[in-house]
């Protein structure tokens, strides 16, 4: 019988999407996950602590618990720098002092929308690093957003203001059909489909719209089944060789794994 691992060890496989809260703020459990599931590395997205809006010293708190946990797991963590660019100089702050430390990218939640001033001066001192920029973003359908959650049409507006930088939309937009839409004609966003929602369809839509090459597999571990999440791309009738960019290929190159 073949299993569902046998089928992934044809493959290098990077999360591209994962935090440290709950479970995975234990090394030693972390580090027991990406042997089981054979990862070779996982984009860290930090713990958000703080919520919605966190304060400075929130955010710091959340970069620092970021990096102890790499130090202690290891390079198969990739650390992105997250930050609330409602205080822009402080996220400028964070930028600047955890490029020095190993970290490879910025992370925005739900603190203010892309189409913010301030998002805008954030994200130009990211891309004048070379890093690329990660945004959550939700199309929501049904129950209150968050007050600032951006939503995909706003992250395409922030993505053609910086033609030269590279984006990631989280989650594809929640709602895959719009979320894919909105970004279609942004050739600097590619997409993850991290998460709980998962549906058939989406990675499948995701391909025909943007190319191989714009995909990237995630999976909002620990919050969010592994095997659901990279079964979608297991699934998927295309080539190996696509399998593998959206897999890691895409992930390695965006953040110059080599």
């Amino acid at each position: 019988m073949v299993t569902l691992m046998d089928q992934l060890r044809r493959f290098r496989v990077i999360d591209a999407h994962a935090h440290n809260w709950s479970h995975f703020a234990d090394a030693d459990y972390l580090r027991e996950c990406l042997d089981r599931f054979e990862l070779r590395a996982m984009v860290m997205l930090s713990n958000l602590t703080g919520g919605y809006d966190p304060s400075p010293d929130e955010v710091e708190q959340s970069n620092v618990a970021t990096a102890r946990l790499r130090d202690a797991v290891g390079d198969r963590i990739l650390p992105f720098c997250y930050v609330n660019a409602a205080h822009r100089d402080h996220a400028l702050q964070q930028i600047d002092y955890w490029s020095g430390q190993g970290f490879c990218a910025l992370k925005f939640w739900v603190s203010q929308r892309a189409t913010d001033a301030r998002t805008r001066e954030v994200t130009a001192a990211a891309v004048e690093r070379g890093w690329p920029v990660l945004y959550h973003a939700y199309y929501r359908l049904h129950g209150a957003a968050p007050p600032n959650e951006t939503t995909p049409l706003e992250m395409a507006e922030l993505a053609r203001s910086f033609p030269q930088g590279q984006f990631i939309m989280a989650h594809m937009g929640a709602q895959y059909e719009h979320g894919l839409r909105a970004i279609a004609d942004c050739p600097n966003v590619a997409v993850d489909y991290a998460g709980s929602i998962n549906e058939k369809g989406a990675y499948e839509m995701g391909l025909a719209l943007l190319g191989a090459d714009r995909v990237v597999f995630g999976t909002d571990l620990p919050g969010a089944d592994y095997y659901a999440n990279v079964g979608r791309v297991l699934e998927l009738a295309v080539d190996d060789a696509v399998k593998q960019r959206v897999l890691a290929g895409n992930i390695e190159r965006i953040l110059s794994l080599g």
